[in-house]
C-alpha cells in the first residue's frame, strides 16, 4: 500500500508578534487531525486590519521562523510576500497549485469564523482546504456547537443566498469539510503583548524565547521615543 497523501495545516495571521497561543493552537490541530506538518503563513497586507502591522513583513517572517524553530513539524512560508491585499483564498489557490498532492487544512480562530462573510470569496475556501475552527476561551461546549452548526449552514447550507458560487453553497458534502476544535483556553493576543511592551512591561514567557530575543534586539513595539 502506498503512502497516503500528506496532510498539512495552514495557520495564517499577522504574527505581530507570534506568541505561545499560536504555537499551542497549531499543536492541538496537528494532533487532533493527524497533520504531518503545520505551515505558518504571515500575512503581507492583512485586509481586515485597520492599521498596518507594527513590524514589517520581513521582521514578522523572521520572528515567526524563530518561534517555530524547535518543532520539526512546524515551518514558515512566505507565499504572501508582496500580495496586497493578502487574501486567504488566493493563498490557498497558490498552495494547491504548487502542492496538488497535499490535503490542506486551514486553521482559523472562532472570531474569524464568525466574520467569514467579510472574507474575499469565503465560500470557496473549502474547495481548497478543510477548515479547522478553533474555539476561544472557556466556551460552553453545547452553545459553541450550536452556533457553529448554525453558521456552517448559513455559509454553505442549502438555504444560502449566495449568488457567487451557488453550486458550492448547495453541496451538502461541503459542510463536512468544516470542523470545530475545542482548544486549551490560552488567552494571549498580539495586541496585548504590544501594549505591554509599549508600557515598558516584560513580555517574556508570552512569546517563544527566540522571538523574544529578536524583539529586544530590534527594539520592536517600544514607544517611538524609546527607539
Amino acid at each position: 500500500m502506498g503512502k497516503s497523501e500528506p496532510k498539512v495545516g495552514i495557520l495564517g495571521g499577522t504574527f505581530d508578534p507570534p506568541h505561545l497561543a499560536h504555537l499551542r493552537i497549531a499543536e492541538e490541530a496537528r494532533e487532533a487531525f493527524s497533520l504531518d506538518e503545520v505551515w505558518f503563513c504571515p500575512a503581507f497586507d492583512p485586509p481586515h486590519r485597520k492599521e498596518k502591522p507594527k513590524a514589517d513583513f520581513e521582521k514578522r517572517l523572521h520572528m515567526t521562523s524563530l518561534a517555530v524553530e524547535n518543532n520539526p513539524a512546524f515551518k514558515v512560508i512566505d507565499i504572501e510576500r508582496g500580495e496586497s491585499p493578502s487574501y486567504t483564498i488566493i493563498t490557498l489557490q497558490k498552495l494547491k497549485k504548487l502542492f496538488p498532492q497535499v490535503n490542506f487544512y486551514l486553521i482559523i480562530g472562532w472570531d474569524s469564523f464568525l466574520e467569514l462573510p467579510s472574507w474575499h470569496r469565503y465560500q470557496e475556501l473549502i474547495d481548497y482546504a478543510e477548515l479547522i475552527v478553533c474555539t476561544r476561551g472557556n466556551m460552553d461546549k453545547a452553545e459553541a456547537e450550536a452556533i457553529f452548526s448554525k453558521k456552517v449552514e448559513a455559509y454553505w447550507g442549502s438555504s444560502s443566498s449566495s449568488s457567487v458560487i451557488p453550486s458550492v453553497a448547495r453541496d451538502p458534502s461541503k459542510k463536512e469539510r468544516v470542523h470545530l476544535l475545542f482548544v486549551f483556553p490560552f488567552e494571549i493576543s498580539s495586541t496585548a503583548i504590544r501594549k505591554l511592551r509599549a508600557n515598558g512591561k516584560s513580555i517574556r514567557y508570552l512569546v517563544p524565547e527566540g522571538a523574544y530575543a529578536y524583539i529586544l534586539e530590534k527594539g520592536l513595539y517600544l514607544p517611538c521615543e524609546a527607539r
